[in-house]
């Protein structure tokens, strides 16, 4: 070898070797402390960070060179077993690689670098379905091996079983975040809803723009997190819910979802919709509804009951309302109204048909009858 970098091999051919790059702060780090085992320590873990990130960043080129390698091999009359080998195990290690490219998709510092290796990762993604489409018109004895690929069927099976895991995840930590609510069924739901609404928004913001748009990687997560956050909310929907929990799984199935989460001004107009649906099917999200409604007219029921009985009884202890215009005053109906009016609020948020506030309404429309 000579001292400019080149070697020379066997059959005469020079080919220059790579340069070994070393940070300006290993050299500082020297000049101050030669002796320093500690900072000499520092800088081999710089020196290996630096070397990992340019060998994950270059995904896409060992990738293309791989492929080169194989067309190569297989332009042979009697490709070489031993090369075979090589390469399938180059080419499982290329996998490797994509697959913790896409697995730390949201790690939380989610740097320029790391953005970087999933952008290459998908553009080796893509160009390995491309090579797979050249080999499948060949007899199957001309095929590599390792043939199909399958990629991009990987990486959708590997998203999926990572947002499941997130959600799982989340659901269990007590970390993260919803101490306030008053049961484990609402902590639950808010930390998946949570956690679908900042990974959806990262997405869009981030993510996205490390894919292709005909991958439609928005919408690809978008499905993904609404069927296991559906299958989730099935879950506990079936479990025998108390009313409390009931309203709050409803609010979030019929309100915070759909209009807080998938048409946040981010997401909005971006995310199909329509192709998602309810979270919950008809028939669950009927029952939910049929036990928060048949609460809520007992609990209006129970209001105006009481608040007659109460204004009955004032009455009868000789407190009269007060006298206006020759008529009897009583801020009573009034009370019931905005007692009435509250309940509404929260209703139309909880149940999807607002057609069937009447079965509330027609309890307040008795009462003030009765007053009359």
């Amino acid at each position: 070898m000579k001292a400019g970098g080149t070697e020379e091999d066997q059959g005469g051919a020079r080919r220059r070797l790579p340069k070994l790059k070393i940070p300006a702060k290993i050299w500082k780090n020297r000049k101050q402390q030669n002796n320093n085992k500690d900072n000499e320590v520092d800088c081999v873990e710089e020196v290996q960070q630096e070397v990992q990130q340019e060998k994950e960043e270059q995904l896409e080129d060992i990738s293309r060179r791989l492929i080169i390698r194989e067309e190569e091999l297989f332009s042979q009359d009697s490709p070489s077993e031993e090369e075979e080998d090589q390469l399938q195990k180059d080419f499982e290690d290329l996998r490797l690689q994509i697959c913790m490219a896409i697995h730390n998709t949201f790690t939380p510092s989610s740097s320029t670098e790391h953005l970087e290796v999933l952008r290459s990762a998908v553009a080796s993604i893509q160009q390995q379905e491309v090579q797979d489409r050249r080999w499948v018109d060949c007899s199957q004895d001309q095929v590599p091996r390792w043939r199909p690929q399958k990629c991009l069927s990987t990486h959708n099976i590997l998203l999926q079983n990572m947002v499941e895991s997130r959600l799982t995840k989340v659901a269990e930590d007590d970390s993260s975040g919803g101490d306030k609510l008053s049961s484990a069924v609402k902590r639950q739901v808010c930390r998946m809803g949570k956690c679908v609404k900042e990974d959806l928004l990262s997405v869009v913001r981030t993510i996205k723009d490390c894919y292709p748009p005909q991958m439609d990687i928005l919408n690809v997560y978008a499905g993904l997190y609404h069927r296991s956050f559906s299958a989730r909310l099935t879950e506990l929907a079936a479990s025998g819910l108390e009313t409390e929990d009931c309203s709050y799984l409803l609010f979030w199935v019929n309100h915070y979802y759909p209009h807080e989460i998938l048409k946040h001004e981010e997401l909005d107009g971006q995310i199909k919709t329509a192709c998602l649906g309810s979270l919950l099917l008809k028939g669950d999200l009927n029952r939910l509804e049929e036990q928060y409604l048949v609460h809520k007219e007992d609990k209006v029921k129970l209001w105006l009951n009481t608040a007659l009985k109460k204004e009955e009884e004032s009455w009868l202890n000789g407190r009269t309302p007060e006298l206006i215009d020759c008529y009897y005053f009583s801020p009573l109906a009034v009370d019931v109204i905005q007692v009435t009016d509250s309940s509404l609020t929260e209703f139309n948020c909880a149940i999807k048909d607002q057609s069937k506030t009447k079965r509330l309404t027609v309890h307040l429309e008795n009462f003030l009858c009765r007053c009359v």
